[in-house]
C-alpha cells in the first residue's frame, strides 16, 4: 500500500539532508510557532519532526470507502440488536447510569456526529483497533500544524515536485455539527452561540479550545470556553457567561462528567430539556465502547450485515471479544477464550473497554507471561477487551537523534474523522514505540494527501 507514497517520502528526507544546519533551524522554528500559536498538549509541542505525513488520493478514497461501509455496518448492528438492555450490559458493557443517560430523548438522530476511527497503517493496508466515538479531540490540532507546516522551507519546496491538499477535520467537523444542528435539531440560527465544554481547569487540551473558539469566532460565531460546573439552566436553555447558548460542544467525557455529576445540575438540565442543542448526546456512548468491535468480528451478529460490509470488517477490523469466561470462535474454531488468549500471548492484546490515552494497554508480546497472566485476571475484573494484535507498519521520519541526523523508524496512527457519512480529514500521531497516543508522549502531524501519486503511474490531479 506504502510503495506509492515511498517516492515523496525519500524526496522530503533528501530535501532536509541537503542542508542539516538549515533543517535544525526550520525544526527549532517549528517548536517555537506551536508554543506562540497555541498549538501544544500540556505545554508540550505536539510535533516533533519537519516530514508531515502522506497519503495518496487512492490512499484517502479506500480510507473512506472502508470508513462508510464500516459505519453503516455499525448503524446495522445497533438498530438490529441495541434495544435490548441486558445485551448492552453483558457484551457492550455499560454501566446502569450509561444506559440511563443514553436513553435520554433527544432531537439528535445521530449516534455519533463526529466520532474517529483508530488505526494503524499495515504493510499493505490498515486496520482500525477502536473507534473514539464520545468526542475525539486533534481537530483544531491538526488544522493547525497544518499551517505551521506550510510556512516550512521545506515544505514549500517539497510540493514544487509534489503538489498536496489537506482535509481540515476542523472544517468538517464545525460544517458537520451546523448540519445536524439545523436538519436534525432544528436548530434556526444561522451562526448559533457555542459553548466549549470540558473541565478546563484539569485537562491538557486548553490551546486546543483556543483554537476552536478562535475559529468559530472568525466565522461570525459567539463561542464560550466553559466548565461545566459553571453553567446556568433558565426556561430550560443553558447559560455560560450571560450568552444563551444555541450549540454545545460536548468535549466532557461522560465518564467525567460522572464524576462531578452532583455538581452539573444545570448540564443535565440543559441536556433534558432539548432546547440547546448537545454533540455529540449521550448516545454516543453506545458506539463509544472498545467492545463494540466484538460485535462486528462475531457471526451472531454479522449475520445481519451485507457482503461488502462484511469484507470491509474482515480487511480492517482485528478479531475482538469481551475478556471474560466464555466459549467463543476464533477464525473458524471453537475456543475457550481465556485459556485461549493466555497460551497465545504474542498475537493477543488487552485493554480497557473505555479509556484513552493508551491507559492500562498490555501488549502481549512485550509482556512476560507472568504480566499477561496479571492483565488477563485484572482484565476480567474490569470488563476489558481482548484483541487481535494488528502487524504494525514502521515508516521512516528523518529527525535529530544522539549521534545526528537519521532515519528513525516509526509507527503511524491512521485516524479518519468521521462525520455521518463522509470522512473529514485525518489525525496521524507517529512514536518510537508499540503506542502512538499523545497522552504517552506520541508526536502529532497533518496528513496532506498527494495530489500526482493516485498510482504507480497513473498521475490523478
Amino acid at each position: 500500500m506504502r510503495d506509492t507514497v515511498a517516492p515523496a517520502i525519500r524526496h522530503y528526507h533528501e530535501l532536509i539532508a541537503r542542508n542539516l544546519s538549515s533543517a535544525q533551524d526550520q525544526l527549532d522554528e517549528l517548536r517555537s510557532l506551536q508554543r506562540e500559536r497555541q498549538c501544544c498538549f500540556g505545554g508540550r509541542p505536539l510535533a516533533h519532526c519537519l516530514r508531515p505525513s502522506f497519503l495518496t488520493e487512492r490512499e484517502y478514497a479506500e480510507v473512506q470507502d472502508a470508513v462508510y461501509l464500516i459505519r453503516q455496518a455499525i448503524l446495522q448492528i445497533a438498530s438490529t440488536f441495541f434495544g435490548d438492555e441486558d445485551l448492552l450490559r453483558d457484551r457492550l458493557g455499560m454501566a446502569e447510569w450509561e444506559i440511563e443517560l443514553a436513553s435520554l430523548p433527544t432531537n439528535v438522530l445521530r449516534l455519533s456526529a463526529n466520532s474517529r476511527l483508530d488505526a494503524f497503517l499495515t504493510e499493505d493496508s490498515f486496520q482500525f483497533v477502536e473507534l473514539n466515538g464520545e468526542s475525539p479531540a486533534g481537530i483544531a490540532y491538526s488544522h493547525r500544524l497544518a499551517e505551521l507546516f506550510r510556512e516550512l522551507p521545506v515544505f514549500r519546496k517539497f510540493t514544487d515536485r509534489y503538489p498536496v491538499r489537506f482535509a481540515s477535520p476542523l472544517e468538517h467537523t464545525i460544517q458537520s455539527f451546523l448540519r445536524v444542528y439545523h436538519e436534525e435539531f432544528g436548530g434556526d440560527e444561522t451562526h448559533p452561540t457555542v459553548a466549549i465544554v470540558d473541565r478546563i481547569k484539569e485537562v491538557p487540551t486548553t490551546d486546543e479550545f483556543a483554537l476552536l473558539k478562535e475559529y468559530l469566532e472568525r466565522r461570525g460565531h459567539t463561542c464560550v470556553v466553559v466548565d461545566p460546573r459553571e453553567l446556568d439552566c433558565t426556561d430550560g436553555w443553558i447559560y455560560a457567561d450571560g450568552e444563551r447558548i444555541d450549540l454545545l460542544y460536548r468535549r466532557l467525557l461522560m465518564d467525567e462528567f460522572q464524576e462531578i455529576r452532583d455538581e452539573c445540575e444545570a448540564y443535565l438540565e440543559g441536556y433534558r430539556r432539548q432546547k440547546t442543542c448537545y454533540l455529540n448526546t449521550f448516545r454516543a456512548k453506545l458506539v463509544h465502547k472498545k467492545a463494540i468491535f466484538s460485535f462486528l468480528t462475531d457471526e451472531s451478529f454479522t449475520r445481519v450485515l451485507s457482503a461488502p460490509q462484511q469484507e470491509a470488517i474482515r480487511r480492517h477490523i482485528p478479531w475482538t471479544r469481551r475478556l471474560r469466561p466464555q466459549t467463543t470462535s476464533f477464525r473458524g474454531l471453537n475456543i475457550d477464550l481465556l485459556e485461549f488468549v493466555r497460551s497465545n500471548r504474542r498475537y493477543f492484546t488487552i485493554k480497557p473497554n473505555d479509556e484513552y490515552g493508551g491507559a492500562g494497554v498490555t501488549l502481549g508480546f512485550e509482556a512476560s507471561q507472568s504480566d499477561w497472566e496479571t492483565a488477563i485476571e485484572q482484565g476480567v475484573e474490569t470488563g476489558a477487551v481482548v484483541q487481535e494484535t494488528v502487524n504494525i507498519h514502521r515508516e521512516p521520519f528523518l529527525m535529530p537523534t544522539d549521534d545526528g541526523w537519521d532515519e528513525v523508524p516509526a509507527i503511524i496512527d491512521l485516524d479518519p474523522y468521521v462525520n455521518g457519512p463522509l470522512v473529514g480529514g485525518c489525525l496521524s500521531r507517529i512514536s518510537a514505540t508499540n503506542l502512538a497516543n499523545v497522552t504517552k508522549g506520541g508526536g502529532t502531524l497533518p496528513t496532506f494527501i498527494l495530489r500526482n501519486t493516485y498510482s504507480n503511474d497513473t498521475p490523478f490531479q
